[in-house]
């Protein structure tokens, strides 16, 4: 079917407490973390729509992608002010990989490699 537009893609985090929850999820959840006013961040988002559709909607991985903005989440204060995009990379609350910039390459296959599926996930209850 057509791709449905970005936003229902992804959920915008800005608080602590949707961080934590978004982080928790049993299946891999992929956080890009930028600064308010990151231009180069919003560029990559037709690649992370095309990385979802592939992934997600295709194969049925277990995958979230969450954009925060690092400005409000203490958790990632360390990355405020950033130029450039910074994608860091859970499972079920643990920080498996960070991928520095916008190297789909290099995302893709980490998220390839990694993603449960949905099955597996639901399988764990």
């Amino acid at each position: 079917g057509p791709a449905k537009p970005w936003e229902d893609l992804h959920t915008r985090i800005s608080t602590d407490k949707e961080f934590q929850d978004a982080i928790a999820y049993k299946g891999l959840t992929c956080l890009e973390v930028h600064s308010g006013w990151c231009g180069p961040c919003l560029a990559v988002v037709p690649t992370l729509k095309k990385l979802h559709w592939d992934l997600v909607e295709e194969r049925a991985a277990a995958l979230q992608f969450v954009v925060c903005n690092s400005d409000r989440v203490d958790a990632l204060k360390e990355y405020k002010d950033r130029s450039k995009p910074l994608f860091l990379i859970y499972r079920k609350g643990n920080k498996l990989t960070t991928v520095d910039g916008v190297s789909t390459t290099s995302l893709k296959s980490f998220i390839e490699e990694n993603a449960p599926s949905k099955a597996d996930v639901a399988s764990e209850d």
